[in-house]
């Protein structure tokens, strides 16, 4: 006891001392410690294409043809792909991308501002400006803005997103509270969520219908001509999701003591059911009893479900189909709606799918903490244990990449990962 209370006496007289030369400048040792912790370290080893260090910590990143978009927190600014390079910034709140591959532009605005702007990647030009719209949902085909008259009276409008000709309209009764006005929460379901793993590609295309909650109901939009359906009102047991071009309602009754469990895909226009699945669960339900709190997770049409049995799968949400089913204890890690990995039950590995087929594809060793994803060319893998990033093709499991490294990966297209620490950001292709 008397050797640790002189060890913490010498720690307290050093640390006095050190602070009293800083003070009077005699020596100042801070600097130099806060520039070895804020040196540039490289994110992976072999070393990534080009790595830049950022005003601040991205918020999100995109990856154009040409150019990688990253949106701060009290800025967006464009880069070169080939070299990192900064070309344009402009001060934003919140930014997203729209339009197809040869017509995308960046769209920004301020926080609690309405209107935004919408600008060419490559200089920074100001295509256009809105100054009436709450929010926006971005495309590749379609940029769609809202604007009300009051809180209750709100007009959706459709647009091509670099030139903001208008495509159709629509009226809904309100929004809702929106504080970053780029792409607020529909009812379309979650991603898998991943640690050190978001995955941002380019935009989708727009889905045949969107659903808007709004104030505890559910109002469908017909992306085609604009038209607006029949609302939905779920009750507090009852879940009701956009998904694969199907309402799909998650229903979950009080049955002695439990919760009798039906999900069925209807069709939106008509309301009539497509397909129903009694006892499987959407991973909606949290706690004791049958309130359905949580979203459904989803990956293009294939939502993640337990089956009666317990096991996981995933069903087409366009049809009902089953077109992955796990073994006891295997957890679906990752989907695209075409293919998905699978982590085997012990954690010691994972496996790839292709959705409709029984039989794995291909088989690997992984830590029990690495985390997936899945895109149209690659499925990435984060591993601990030793830290890792791998690129495998998703059909043969091939190694397309292997690099030593803790950093997020925080976009990917068919060529690339973009990797992340703070405010290093790095190029790592995959694909020559």
């Amino acid at each position: 006891m008397a050797q640790a209370r002189a060890s913490t006496g010498w720690l307290v007289a050093v640390i006095a001392t050190v602070t009293v030369l800083a003070a009077t400048g005699v020596w100042n040792p801070f600097p130099d410690i806060w520039a070895w912790i804020d040196k540039s370290r490289p994110l992976s080893d072999p070393g990534t294409v080009w790595q830049e260090r950022l005003g601040a910590v991205p918020r999100s990143v995109s990856v154009l043809e040409r150019f990688i978009v990253v949106e701060q927190r009290e800025s967006v600014e464009v880069r070169t792909r080939e070299g990192g390079r900064r070309l344009w910034e402009t001060p934003a709140d919140w930014a997203t991308i729209a339009g197809p591959a040869e017509r995308t532009v960046v769209i920004s605005g301020k926080l609690l501002k309405k209107g935004y702007e919408v600008r060419d990647p490559a200089s920074g030009r100001v295509l256009r400006k809105d100054e009436k719209a709450s929010a926006v949902w971005s495309f590749a085909n379609a940029l769609i803005d809202v604007s009300c008259r009051t809180p209750k009276d709100c007009e959706l409008t459709a647009r091509e997103p670099a030139s903001g000709d208008e495509l159709w309209r629509a009226g809904l009764p309100g929004i809702g509270f929106v504080l970053f006005a780029d792409n607020p929460k529909l009812a379309m379901g979650a991603l898998l969520s991943q640690d050190r793993i978001e995955v941002r590609v380019e935009p989708p295309p727009m889905p045949r219908h969107l659903g808007f909650p709004i104030d505890g109901r559910l109002h469908l939009v017909d992306t085609t001509d604009g038209e607006v359906l029949p609302a939905i009102e779920p009750d507090r047991n009852t879940s009701v999701t956009v998904l694969g071009g199907r309402v799909v309602h998650s229903i979950a009754t009080k049955r002695e003591g439990g919760c009798q469990l039906t999900i069925s895909g209807r069709d939106a226009a008509t309301g009539s059911e497509v397909w129903r699945k009694d006892g499987y669960l959407l991973r909606t339900i949290s706690g004791a009893g049958c309130e359905q709190r949580k979203e459904p997770v989803a990956g293009g049409n294939a939502v993640v479900a337990v089956r009666p049995d317990g096991r996981e799968a995933l069903l087409d949400a366009a049809d009902g189909r089953e077109v992955l089913t796990c073994a006891e204890g295997e957890r679906i890690l990752a989907t695209n709606g075409i293919y998905a990995v699978v982590r085997s039950a012990d954690g010691s590995k994972i496996s790839g799918f292709a959705l409709g087929k029984p039989k794995a594809l291909w088989t690997r060793k992984a830590g029990d903490k690495a985390t997936a994803a899945v895109t149209r060319t690659a499925v990435i893998i984060s591993d601990r244990g030793p830290d890792r990033v791998i690129v495998l093709d998703p059909v043969s499991g091939q190694l397309l990449k292997e690099v030593r490294s803790g950093a997020n990966v925080v976009a990917s297209d068919g060529k690339a990962l973009l990797l992340a620490d703070r405010r290093e950001l790095g190029y790592l292709p995959f694909i020559q």
